[in-house]
């Protein structure tokens, strides 16, 4: 007896548990952009969120470009309320191999010990076709 019990208490967790992620996916945010550029070019862009009419910091976004003028780092930091300052979160590192029309990424996480991009380095190659679409 103490099994079907059981069983319907799990059940009903897992149902709140679903139920309370649906609603927050459902819930819209309310995302604005401050976007600062220089020559044509993006030199960063803040994103806060509105919340209840306040703007609050999330994420800030630094670009900076080779000599043909595409982007060859993406340098994300996010907004810490307690400190009130922007910490590092990311790193993307972009070089463009022209005889194989490829994208080479070096993604890297702040390291808060070493004070570096080091945690979680991933690569990838994508085709330069991409490129617009990247940074679109």
């Amino acid at each position: 007896m103490k099994a079907p019990v059981l069983t319907k208490c799990v059940l009903g967790v897992i149902l709140v548990f679903v139920c309370s992620m649906a609603m927050n996916a459902v819930s819209p945010k309310d995302y604005m952009y401050d976007t600062k550029e220089e020559n044509g070019k993006i030199v960063s862009k803040t994103v806060f969120i509105n919340e209840s009419g306040l703007l609050n910091k999330q994420v800030k976004y630094e670009f900076t470009y080779n000599e043909e003028g595409k982007v060859a780092e993406k340098k994300a930091c996010r907004w810490n309320k307690t400190s009130n300052n922007w910490e590092p979160f990311f790193l993307i590192s972009y070089e463009y191999d022209n005889e194989t029309g490829e994208i080479h990424t070096v993604y890297g996480m702040w390291d808060k010990k070493k004070k570096d991009y080091s945690l979680n380095i991933q690569e990838m190659v994508l085709p330069v076709s991409s490129y617009e679409s990247i940074f679109s």
